[in-house]
């Protein structure tokens, strides 16, 4: 309780600060949702050329992109200083207060920034999601739509978390943020059904980085109803647990090589 406290109170401070200036929280918001509309725009123009895509039609990869970006929309909305860190602040020796502080650096630099652009993805998402969701057929019923909230909860902390990891070598290398550029990309492997890949990326996104794992099998399971859903909700929970638990580790070994430096 008494992080969910300091949270909300950093969580407050962040919006307060950043609603001073509210026309550029509306012109970052539009930004970003065009910025996505963008993204569509390219998908609609890969699949309208042809019938489905390994038997999926546009509305229904559609869907699984709205699911995507509903995914990468929170994560860019609660952890985006993350960028910061990567990109400058411990090359610039700005995370000496964090340290300072009787409180997990981690836990500061997720709490004291959220990024209200991201409403641009979300809403976006939301669209998405209504628009294909009422023009395709469902087979499965509640259970499959709580395994799809489950998915982008978990799907969200696992991007999350690799930005965490990605993020913590800046700490060895005093800058990481054109590799976490680069591997932040990754999510969008997801926005396409999964068995359209060979099988070296499904094993990755099913394994290692288990966004597949969270998001597509979900996503299957509404048209193709597993037989065991809470073995795959145990699995998709497991595999979440895990992966955090293994860029926390590594975000707790690497911390212990910041260095104050200004160069």
């Amino acid at each position: 309780m008494r992080y969910l406290r300091l949270y909300l109170t950093y969580a407050k401070l962040s919006v307060m600060s950043k609603l001073v200036y509210k026309a550029n929280v509306i012109i970052g918001i539009i930004a970003f949702l065009f910025g996505e509309v963008a993204s569509l725009v390219t998908l609609y123009l890969l699949v309208s050329s042809v019938p489905s895509i390994d038997g999926y039609s546009i509305y229904e990869i559609g869907f699984l992109f709205g699911l995507t970006n509903m995914a990468v929309g929170i994560d860019h909305l609660l952890t985006d200083r993350l960028w910061t860190v990567a990109y400058f602040e411990v090359k610039l020796g700005k995370m000496d207060h964090l340290f300072l502080r009787p409180l997990p650096v981690l836990f500061q630099v997720i709490a004291s920034e959220v990024q209200l652009e991201a409403f641009g993805e979300i809403i976006l998402a939301v669209a998405m999601l209504t628009v294909c969701g009422l023009n395709v057929s469902f087979i499965g019923g509640i259970g499959s739509i709580l395994l799809v909230v489950l998915g982008i909860l978990c799907a969200a902390v696992i991007i999350s978390s690799f930005k965490i990891l990605v993020a913590s070598l800046a700490f060895k290398f005093k800058r990481s943020g054109p590799l976490l550029q680069f591997v932040y990309g990754f999510s969008g492997y997801t926005k396409y059904p999964l068995k359209i890949y060979p099988k070296i990326i499904q094993n990755l996104l099913i394994f290692v980085i288990p966004l597949g794992l969270c998001l597509f099998f979900p996503f299957e399971n509404l048209f193709s109803p597993v037989e065991h859903p809470i073995l795959l909700a145990v699995s998709m929970l497991l595999a979440t647990l895990f992966f955090a638990s293994v860029c926390g580790f590594i975000w707790s070994r690497m911390i212990r090589k910041y260095e104050s430096t200004g160069t």
